[in-house]
């Protein structure tokens, strides 16, 4: 029996072989783009990674998080710290000038309010005269002063509580 006999009288197997070799070598092309595929998704879930264990990277990771969440509730601790300190500070302040005689030239007595975020600070007065000049302060608590004030520290008073310039 030669091979042509061989091949007409098995046509039909050799033509179902040939269909799976041909669906094998599909399947193979498109195991291998997947493989490829596959292999450039690790090397960039791995880069910068001296070892190739991925349970000891993600270890390495969850250290990484766990030490992150506390520089960050430090951060949080010290940021509500700064925010309480600079409550305190001089947040608001408003200036007066004006002539308190009328036997001076110009406007060289002044009257200015200093409040931090609740209110509370100073008012600075100066009263320039011709002979002499004259300058004090007068505290200030939740924006009310204890001791009694002329107009143009009631005006300063009330436009620096209202962010009025």
């Amino acid at each position: 029996m030669n091979l042509s006999e061989l091949i007409n009288n098995n046509y039909m197997v050799i033509s179902i072989l040939a269909a799976f070799i041909l669906m094998l070598l599909i399947w193979n092309i498109i195991i291998t783009i997947n493989l490829s595929s596959l292999k450039g998704k690790y090397k960039k879930m791995m880069r910068g990674s001296t070892n190739k264990n991925l349970e000891q990277m993600m270890a390495d990771y969850m250290t990484n998080i766990d030490t992150t969440v506390g520089r960050i509730e430090i951060l949080n601790r010290e940021m509500i710290h700064l925010k309480d300190q600079t409550d305190r500070c001089i947040q608001r302040f408003n200036i007066i000038r004006y002539n308190a005689f009328s036997d001076s030239g110009s406007d060289l007595s002044f009257s200015i309010a200093m409040l931090d975020n609740f209110n509370n600070g100073a008012i600075i007065t100066s009263i320039y005269g011709r002979n002499e000049s004259v300058t004090y302060a007068k505290p200030i608590e939740s924006g009310v002063s204890r001791y009694p004030l002329s107009v143009e520290e009631e005006l300063v008073l009330s436009r620096c509580t209202k962010g009025i310039r």
